[in-house]
């Protein structure tokens, strides 16, 4: 999966389960299963192995893996081919592979300076 600039603050692997919440600065990587919440004001991914449960709260969420719970996200959600998410997400932008899985709603925010009911500009 792509990835940002950013530096990786830290990762879990396959067969590691966190319980609670996580708070990270920078670029973190899920390939085990966390169960809680998820709070940051960078990039989480979540490979095709990783498993989040509760609620995530990001600025990008790229998922390859598997969300249960609801995902919020201040700019960018990416679901890959292998992604499945059971919840609802709520971000200006979401880009979803062919092949995704997503059962929820989708509530994304109008563009700064535009109403909803305005098309492109002229």
């Amino acid at each position: 999966m792509r990835r940002n600039h950013e530096a990786l603050n830290g990762f879990v692997d396959p067969g590691c389960r966190i319980h609670g919440e996580l708070e990270f600065e920078s670029s973190f990587r899920v390939d085990g299963t966390v169960e809680g919440t998820v709070r940051s004001k960078a990039e989480l991914v979540i490979g095709e192995q990783g498993v989040v449960e509760g609620e995530v709260h990001v600025a990008r969420c790229l998922v390859g893996g598997t969300v249960r719970g609801r995902i919020k996200a201040s700019e960018l959600v990416q679901l890959h081919t292998s992604a499945k998410v059971w919840g609802d997400i709520e971000t200006p932008a979401l880009v979803m592979e062919e092949g995704a899985f997503l059962e929820g709603k989708i509530a994304m925010e109008a563009p700064k300076g535009q109403s909803p009911l305005q098309k492109g500009s002229s």
